[in-house]
């Protein structure tokens, strides 16, 4: 497994947008992850960078709650509850990784219908940290809404191959996930282990409406005790209305069925085009006047524990520019507000979500 944490000795655990931050803690490569969470407070912010504090004073919680540490090690739990994903097999669109996406993109901002749009970054210039300064800017500033911010792959002959995402070898592809660790918000005794997939664009394949940008996640849910066990996975698709919760087959269970792989690990089947989780191969229905979702087998296989990238534990980030990313408030995708049903607007990212911090309680 692969774990990717900016370089050093040690990692300062720092402030995010969601929750609290410990007084002082050091995350070490190899090191068992035990966080324990405080308040937000004003001496608090005051460590935030200048350019980023005005974001982060607009988003703290007055009255954060602590949540419980992780009692296992979470670094060898990621890669032992990590999905195996099966890609459908008519799927051009594969998954990527940001860093990847954000070399190929330009940034702009939205100025209204039939106005043209404003260049704020051109291709070459996004990284993860101008993307998160220029982003607590505009907020400072009351430029406008900072939900008008969008990532846009420019058109031309590199666009076909940007949209197309990393490319399959040999029956597999390999691209980061990106995992939220927490503890699980309506179970005391659990600790949700959330990993998302990133893909450069929803294709039209399967007859989906397209946009730039796609972000689709799972949340594997265990024990938290020194020996974790799997204990159900929300599998998002489309909501409840196509997904929802599961549990691995048990004499004592009747509900959905989780897959598992020879050696207990999830298994997710990405649906054609839209991408969405589902629990294994079928056709799906997502209401009246919508496309079917559409799962096979034969595909690319991705082996999401060859390479994951740990982004947030029970609300906090390591120190440094690598996942700042994750404060872009903005769309990862062109906003598209005059080209429904033909196309839609690029969706916001991760931890602006609203299964970053919560998925619907289980029934």
């Amino acid at each position: 497994m692969k774990i990717n944490l900016p370089r050093g000795s040690a990692y300062r655990l720092t402030p995010v947008l969601m929750g609290g931050i410990p007084a002082a803690a050091t995350w070490a490569p190899g090191q068992k992850i035990r966080i324990t969470c405080g308040a937000w407070n004003r001496d608090t912010v005051r460590a935030i960078s200048p350019s980023s504090r005005s974001a982060y004073l607009s988003r703290m919680h007055e009255n954060p709650t602590s949540a419980r540490d992780p009692e296992f090690d979470l670094n060898s739990a990621l890669s032992r509850f990590a999905p195996e994903v099966r890609l459908h097999p008519d799927d051009l669109h594969h998954p990527a990784s940001v860093p990847w996406f954000l070399e190929r993109t330009r940034l702009r901002r939205w100025r209204g219908l039939l106005r043209p749009d404003d260049d704020l970054l051109p291709v070459g210039r996004v990284t993860a940290g101008r993307l998160a300064d220029l982003s607590a800017q505009e907020i400072a500033q009351s430029v406008g809404s900072p939900t008008n911010l969008y990532l846009d792959i420019p058109g031309g002959p590199r666009e076909r191959d940007v949209r197309r995402g990393f490319r399959p070898a040999s029956g597999r592809i390999s691209a980061p996930c990106y995992v939220n660790a927490r503890a699980a918000p309506d179970d005391p005794e659990a600790f949700d282990i959330q990993y998302w997939f990133f893909h450069a664009f929803n294709g039209r394949e399967g007859w989906h409406v397209t946009h730039e940008g796609d972000w689709e996640h799972v949340t594997i849910r265990v024990s938290n005790d020194a020996e974790p066990k799997l204990k159900w996975a929300y599998i998002s698709a489309h909501g409840l209305a196509s997904g929802g919760w599961a549990e691995p087959a048990s004499d004592s269970y009747t509900g959905p069925e989780l897959r598992l792989t020879s050696s207990g690990r999830p298994v997710i089947y990405s649906a054609l085009g839209s991408h969405a989780s589902y629990r294994g191969p079928g056709a799906y229905s997502r209401g009246r006047f919508k496309s079917r979702d559409r799962t096979a087998d034969g595909g690319p296989v991705w082996d999401t524990a060859a390479d994951l990238v740990l982004v947030e534990v029970n609300g906090k980030r390591p120190a440094g520019d690598a996942h700042r990313w994750l404060d872009f408030p903005g769309h990862w995708g062109a906003i598209r507000k005059l080209a429904w049903p033909f196309a839609a607007s690029g969706p916001l990212g991760p931890s602006h979500q609203t299964p970053w911090r919560a998925e619907p309680a289980k029934g």
